[in-house]
């Protein structure tokens, strides 16, 4: 049984909003749990008097608001602001608060392309499309002289968003500008992939019959996409899969549609919320 944690401040009725991440926090214990998930997002802005004044007012803690303005004003850094509010509430561990203000002191030190870059980054991994593509795109837009490899690794990243969105023409597209300026063969086997999602196979077949070097990578993806079933074969959503098989030969019609129900449902949802994400914010 884990340890009970005991909450302090009040329930805020005006929620904070952290613009980096884009959430609503209510409490003091939301606001650590935020801060340490999302580490790499955050910067200087988002430890300014608005939050103080929050602590403040909406939790009542009135001498930790207090503390960090002090320290504000003695110019002290985001991994000492941010340290200070977890250890003051004790709601994350040792390890967590301590990895927080090492990723916080190391955001410091880059420009802000760089902070951009780690950022957007950290954001395509977190699913959070939207928000990955708006940093990418300040990158592109912004930096004229941006290095190749550094806009090949964004290109091949917009591409990887795209394909998870099942915008495969958008993504390939992306893959093969990635592997134009950089050359690097991962994006011309994600660009392949793509044109295999999106064609039929007889059009895939034809293709890669008619060109040396998609003929040759392809090996290298059908080995890949072998690997992958081998994988799913394993996995639990094939395990719902045969059951789902189980109930309809066993005429267990009930349990049958009810299941197929829950798992549909569940796509769908899933579905709905990354797409409702990209199309909010997307700038394309």
């Amino acid at each position: 049984m884990n340890k009970p944690i005991l909450c302090i401040g009040t329930y805020a009725q005006t929620p904070f909003h952290m613009e980096k991440i884009g959430r609503n926090v209510f409490c003091i214990e939301e606001l650590c749990y935020c801060i340490v998930q999302n580490a790499f997002l955050l910067d200087e802005e988002s430890f300014g008097d608005d939050l103080f004044t929050w602590i403040d007012k909406e939790c009542s803690l009135v001498k930790l608001a207090d503390e960090l303005r002090g320290m504000a004003s003695k110019k002290c850094s985001v991994a000492a602001l941010a340290g200070t509010i977890l250890d003051y509430v004790g709601y994350n561990t040792r390890k967590e608060i301590e990895r927080t203000e090492s990723i916080l002191r190391e955001n410091a030190g880059m420009d802000i392309y760089s902070k951009k870059l780690a950022r957007a980054d950290f954001l395509m991994r977190s699913e959070k499309f939207s928000m990955a593509f708006k940093e990418y795109e300040f990158l592109l837009e912004n930096t004229p002289d941006i290095d190749l490899a550094i806009r090949a690794r964004i290109e091949h990243n917009e591409g990887v968003m795209y394909a998870r969105l099942f915008l495969f023409d958008r993504a390939a597209e992306l893959f093969m500008k990635a592997y134009e300026d950089g050359k690097d063969e991962e994006s011309y086997i994600q660009y392949l992939a793509a044109l295999r999602m999106k064609m039929s196979d007889e059009e895939y077949v034809k293709f890669v019959a008619e060109d040396k070097k998609a003929y040759e990578t392809s090996l290298e993806l059908e080995k890949r996409m072998n690997e992958c079933a081998d994988l799913y074969a394993a996995s639990d959503e094939n395990h719902v899969i045969g059951t789902l098989g189980v109930y309809k030969a066993e005429g267990k019609m009930h349990e049958y549609y009810e299941k197929i129900g829950e798992l549909t449902e569940s796509i769908k949802a899933k579905y709905r919320e990354t797409v409702k994400e990209k199309t909010a914010g997307s700038r394309r």
